[in-house]
């Protein structure tokens, strides 16, 4: 094997993790209802302007009064109807108002109405202040590796269109030399362990990036790279519309570019000596 280049540096990378969680919120709705009978049409519950839900589930019963069936108007549109003495509901994605409309007649109908109202909410979940951040490399199932596994993160090289790219730079005696510039990807997984309400909570972050590099690699070399050894570093961030955790990957690297040659030996033949 010939080496052509043989270089040593430290590589680093920056990934962060939201903090922030999703939850839904369910609340419950139920009313009767009695409406004198007219063809005019009745509101029975409107969302807060400030505070529409996002889904919810309407059920609506009709138990007596003038005419055979109660119109149910959603969102301020036909949606539904309802037969005496029935039951009908209905869900939808984004709920506003529910509005019924008795049939035509004298007296009064009855019946009653509940809402599941959902709602999606976001909050910041913090890690306990008291307690540390653990990070570390994983495979991708979170099996946790040595800092200086060979394994713990794949590093190849990217193939470039019409092969990689001459480049002539200027070096510290004041020459200039033609290399090439070669590209790498680095891909791995790592995991992000704390406490939250006593719970411990284990976050697996995959990452990939890449990573340019000017060897000497001519034509028919190969690139080698070997990481040495990994440390992470994970530190919360906080501003006003939300919280993260900033993770920092340093690794230490050796690349090579090299061939392998033929080497072609002169000899004589030996016999061995008389004793």
């Amino acid at each position: 094997m010939k080496v052509y280049d043989w270089i040593t540096n430290e590589a680093k990378i920056h990934s962060c993790v939201s903090l922030v969680e999703c939850c839904v919120i369910t609340d419950e709705v139920y009313n009767d209802f009695t409406l004198d009978c007219s063809s005019d049409i009745t509101s029975l519950w409107v969302a807060d302007s400030n505070n529409t839900p996002d889904a919810g589930t309407i059920s609506v019963s009709f138990e007596e009064g003038c005419g055979d069936v109660l119109d149910v108007f959603v969102n301020g549109s036909f949606s539904f109807y309802v037969d005496k003495g029935g039951t009908r509901s209905v869900t939808v994605e984004s709920l506003r108002s529910l509005e019924v409309r008795c049939p035509s007649g004298e007296g009064a109908c009855k019946g009653n109405y509940s809402l599941s109202i959902h709602q999606k909410l976001e909050e910041i979940s913090l890690p306990n202040p008291v307690d540390s951040l653990d990070c570390y490399l994983t495979d991708p199932y979170g099996n946790r590796f040595d800092a200086f596994s060979p394994d713990a993160i794949e590093c190849v090289e990217i193939p470039q269109d019409n092969g990689r790219k001459n480049e002539k730079l200027l070096i510290s005696n004041g020459h200039f030399v033609t290399l090439q510039r070669v590209i790498l990807r680095k891909k791995g997984c790592l995991a992000v362990e704390f406490k939250r309400n006593g719970q411990l909570c284990k976050i697996l972050v995959p990452f990939k990036f890449k990573e340019q590099l000017f060897l000497c690699a001519p034509e028919g070399t190969r690139i080698k790279c070997e990481i040495s050894a990994v440390d992470c570093l994970a530190i919360i961030q906080e501003n006003g519309s939300g919280a993260w955790i900033e993770v920092i990957i340093n690794v230490c690297q050796s690349i090579q570019s090299e061939v392998d040659i033929t080497t072609v030996l002169e000899g004589e033949l030996c016999k061995p000596r008389v004793g």
